[in-house]
């Protein structure tokens, strides 16, 4: 056949042909046209760059390098701790607390006067265990009858480095607010004192010891829903004052050197039967004489009772504080060659005193102002032996109200009515204070 003729017919066939395969390719739904093709080829080619381009921002650094950094960070924390081991950093706390007031005081057969003074604490935690105490008492003093000396008079307060055993027991040594009783430990900061002035028995001239330098040991035992606390302490002890002739026999308790080899003893337990009331009893022990002096022994017994508790009935925060201290002192002769002028004398020298005291403030009275307020009443007594130089009996009935400014800030003012012997009221005192503890 000629080969002409054989590609005309191939021609004619392919045309034939081809209208019909067309149809079929655009019937079908898996038909993809080369410009589709190509498009979806150029949009798979875009998104593999894209991740690859992701991978390599997602991939982590060689193990090698980061195995490197965590061994240099674990070096540097060693020996960080090493440092803070030695040096305490890290674990030491530091607390400034404390209180300050001002006041106004106008005393029988005593001009009035202002007053201020300021008591900064400085509480240290070193760690989980040790701990140090340090406290001063900056006050305004004198003038004296001259009108001469008046100065600003500082005093170490407390300085004492304790140590926690476990969980009901701590020991320290330094100086520290002597356990005996409680009123020192814990009432007799300005704005916690319901009064703008302490009872009697634990003022200037008192009978119960108020700090002291020794060691001691202190704790708290839970016995089943009750709670027993409890203190003891050797410390260098009071002095017997000998040559002074208006007060002569009794104790000094700002003795804090020790002036005849020995040592006062003493202690105190607690008993909380429950969390509202506590009831304690202590008990001190000592040879105050002094080394050229006959040997003279002192017993000093306290028992005290503290009670607060909100009263629904009331409507109100009732607070009960009361404690009695017992000082018995050897008999003993003072001047015994009369060359002080005021012997030979000789008496023992026992003494006692207390106080007994209620608050109540209408915490949940309606009105702000009322609740604020606050109304005290105390009635407070020293005995001194009559035949000691300076004896006899003093009591004092003090009522006072007071308006809390904040739970730490308080205006305090009160009125004592004072009674000696005579059975006069001849040694009033009005006092009003502004107390404030941070």
């Amino acid at each position: 056949m000629n080969m002409k003729y054989l590609s005309i017919g191939a021609g004619f066939l392919f045309m034939a042909v081809s209208p019909v395969c067309a149809a079929q390719r655009q019937n079908d739904p898996n038909y993809v046209t080369r410009a589709e093709y190509d498009a979806l080829k150029q949009e798979l080619d875009t998104i593999k760059k894209e991740l690859s381009e992701l991978k390599k921002q997602s991939q982590p650094p060689p193990i090698a390098k980061e195995q490197e950094k965590i061994a240099t960070l674990d070096e540097a924390l060693n020996k960080a701790k090493l440092v803070a081991e030695g040096s305490g950093l890290g674990e030491t706390k530091l607390l400034i607390a404390g209180d300050a007031e001002a006041g106004y005081v106008d005393e029988g057969h005593t001009p009035s006067t202002f007053t201020a003074e300021f008591n900064p604490m400085f509480l240290w935690q070193l760690n989980e265990r040790w701990f140090f105490e340090g406290g001063l008492e900056i006050a305004i003093e004198g003038p004296d009858e001259d009108g001469e000396d008046s100065m600003t008079d500082v005093e170490l307060d407390s300085a004492y480095l304790a140590y926690l055993l476990n969980d009901y027991a701590s020991v320290g040594a330094g100086k520290f607010a002597t356990p005996f009783t409680v009123y020192h430990r814990h009432f007799d900061p300005s704005w916690i004192n319901k009064l703008p002035f302490d009872p009697l028995v634990y003022a200037d001239g008192g009978i119960a010891p108020d700090s002291a330098v020794g060691v001691f040991v202190i704790g708290a035992v839970p016995v089943d829903h009750a709670m027993v606390n409890y203190a003891a302490y050797i410390t260098n002890g009071p002095a017997l004052i000998t040559d002074d002739p208006g007060a002569a026999g009794s104790l000094n308790f700002d003795n804090y050197t020790d002036q005849n080899y020995n040592k006062a003893f003493g202690f105190r337990f607690g008993f909380l039967p429950v969390r509202e009331l506590e009831v304690g009893y202590s008990f001190e022990f000592s040879k105050p004489n002094p080394s050229n002096f006959e040997k003279v022994h002192s017993y000093l017994h306290g028992v005290d009772l503290n009670y607060v508790k909100d009263n629904d009935k009331l409507n109100g925060r009732v607070t009960v504080r009361a404690a009695w201290v017992w000082s018995l002192t050897d008999t003993a002769t003072y001047d015994p060659m009369g060359t002080l002028g005021f012997g030979p004398i000789r008496f023992d020298n026992d003494r006692d005193g207390g106080y007994v005291e209620a608050a109540y403030r209408p915490t949940k009275a309606l009105d702000e102002w009322v609740n604020n307020l606050e109304f005290a009443l105390r009635y407070d007594w020293l005995n001194v032996s009559s035949g000691a130089p300076g004896g006899g009996d003093e009591d004092r009935l003090i009522p006072g109200i007071s308006y809390w400014f904040t739970p730490r800030t308080v205006l305090k003012t009160a009125y004592a009515f004072d009674n000696r012997e005579n059975g006069m009221y001849d040694n009033n005192i009005f006092a009003t204070q502004l107390a404030t503890g941070f």
